[in-house]
């Protein structure tokens, strides 16, 4: 009589499959890729967005008149005042609650017009801003150039 002893059963350890393998290495690309992107619109985003105050925020900042700052407001209607000679244009700019008067020396946008909303870049003397850059906010609602029409 023979006995046969049986060998004993390696127990083999599983085998990581390769397909899982290859989707966590997608993930962890993706993620990546998902950060470097989130990334890069984040910090061209600050660079570009600058911001801008209102006339009551400059007129409590004491260091305004040593740096350049930006200011919005509407151009206060009947104080346009341009001197062709010098090409130095004044007017006064409003908040709704507060105004300020504006010098300014530089090409005009076409869309400047009492009403319309602009920004000034520049920097406050002797309460009057002195504006290097004059930006003209388009309105959102174009109107029709031809009287009467309703432009539809």
């Amino acid at each position: 009589m023979t006995i046969d002893v049986a060998e004993p059963v390696k127990t083999q350890r599983p085998r990581r499959s390769r397909r899982r393998t290859v989707r966590w290495s997608f993930i962890v690309a993706g993620l990546l890729i998902a950060g470097a992107v989130l990334y890069l619109v984040l910090a061209n985003t600050r660079a570009s967005a600058e911001y801008y105050m209102t006339i009551g925020e400059l007129q409590h900042c004491v260091a305004c008149s040593s740096q350049t700052v930006r200011v919005a407001g509407q151009v206060a209607s009947g104080t346009i005042q341009r001197n062709n000679q010098t090409q130095v244009l004044r007017f006064t700019m409003s908040d709704g609650k507060l105004s300020m008067p504006v010098v300014y020396g530089g090409i005009v946008p076409d869309a400047f017009n009492p009403g319309l909303t602009v920004v000034v870049e520049g920097h406050i003397q002797n309460g009057t801003f002195q504006a290097q850059t004059l930006l003209a906010k388009c309105p959102s609602k174009f109107q029709s150039a031809t009287p009467g029409s309703t432009g539809k």
